[in-house]
Formats: structure tokens, C-alpha cells, sequence
């Protein structure tokens, strides 16, 4: 797992303060989007950046 789930939640329910509707618990399903959002933006960035160097920017 790459994401840290006590973060991800914190900010999650932070975010969710602005609803109507209050949240107070995020379930596994929750992470498991995250984590598979996470993976595909690292590695869509990665296929992206040039050939050139040794930096991911």
C-alpha cells in the first residue's frame, strides 16, 4: 500500500466538514480508490516525462 490510510481519512473527513450531510467513518472501499487513483497518476507521469536525465519532475 502506497497511501497512508490515517492521512487519506483526516483529509477526507476534513473535506467532507464543508457538506450538509457530516461524515464520520471512511470505509475500505474508500482506500482502495485512492490507491488505485494514486498508482495510475504516478504512472501515467511517469510514461509522460522525456527520456532525458535521471529526475522524475
Amino acid at each position: 500500500m502506497i497511501i497512508n490510510r490515517r492521512k487519506v481519512k483526516l483529509f477526507a473527513l476534513e473535506m467532507a466538514k464543508s457538506r450538509a450531510h457530516k461524515f464520520t467513518r471512511v470505509g475500505s472501499e474508500f482506500y482502495d480508490r485512492c490507491e488505485v487513483s494514486l498508482k495510475n497518476f504516478i504512472r501515467d507521469q511517469v510514461y509522460r516525462h522525456p527520456s532525458v536525465g535521471k529526475t522524475i519532475k
